[in-house]
């Protein structure tokens, strides 16, 4: 961790650094987690396609009705098993972001994640704790309060909205275990986050209790650097009485981690 980091949005928060594929396919429960949803697209989907196209040509009512909602269902998972993507995809420049452990039963483990959710550059940003659970693999250590730096990626919202309805985030530790990449993936993450991050851990238990496992933190329970950050984008900013930023400054070094 470190006193000073990057501000949320930042150039220098993303990840971009090299990934080990031996590592990755041996740490990360995306690995199988991919080939659960090919395995349900083309066996369930495809058998849900058939049974709908057979449904459909015994041409009662009922039938048709269930053979086409067996052919939405089917081709939804079908599409879904075709999309999955890989163990590597969230480490492809994702933007980095604090974590910490907060339960481990067994192997499944319970990771909360710190994570700003606005999606206008000129706007205060929109911080939302996450809780994300996984399987960890064999030889991997997650403990309760353990600092975990992760890539935030999975993004999802409506082309319209302003803010991310939600996001899934993947341990840096699962895609390599240099030292000094974990060590500087930590570090461009201010200390502010990991406080705010500590804070969060009061709300675990209702965040667990939400279909979508995501809280928004008000703007008064944010930490004070938090709110009105120096830069967005990587630019310097000044802060208007309307609460949106304006551009002053030129843009700064981009390189990741």
């Amino acid at each position: 961790m470190s006193d000073d980091g990057w501000p949320s949005g930042d150039p220098r928060r993303f990840f971009d650094a090299p990934i080990d594929p031996a590592h990755l396919r041996a740490s990360s429960p995306n690995v199988y987690r991919r080939a659960v949803w090919i395995a349900l697209g083309l066996g369930v989907g495809g058998g849900l396609i058939g049974l709908g196209a057979w449904a459909i040509v015994d041409g009662r009512w009922w039938s048709v009705l269930l053979g086409a909602l067996a052919l939405v269902v089917g081709l939804g998972l079908l599409v879904r098993g075709l999309l999955a993507g890989n163990a590597s995809k969230p480490y492809r420049g994702g933007p980095l972001v604090p974590g910490l452990v907060v339960e481990q039963a067994d192997a499944t483990v319970q990771l909360l994640v710190l994570g700003d959710t606005s999606r206008d550059p000129a706007a205060p940003p929109a911080f939302a704790y996450r809780l994300v659970t996984f399987e960890a693999r064999e030889g991997t250590r997650f403990v309760p309060g353990q600092w975990v730096p992760c890539v935030m990626h999975g993004f999802v919202a409506p082309p319209w909205s302003r803010q991310w309805w939600n996001f899934e985030a993947s341990p840096v530790v699962w895609a390599t275990a240099d030292p000094d990449v974990l060590d500087r993936a930590s570090n461009v993450i201010p200390q502010a986050e990991w406080e705010q991050l500590r804070a969060g851990t009061a709300r675990v238990a209702g965040i667990r209790r939400s279909w979508s496992r995501l809280s928004r933190i008000p703007y008064e329970e944010l930490h004070e650097s938090l709110r009105r950050p120096p830069t967005r984008l990587g630019v310097p900013v000044e802060w208007q009485a309307d609460g949106r930023a304006r551009f002053v400054g030129s843009v700064s070094g981009t390189a990741g981690v």
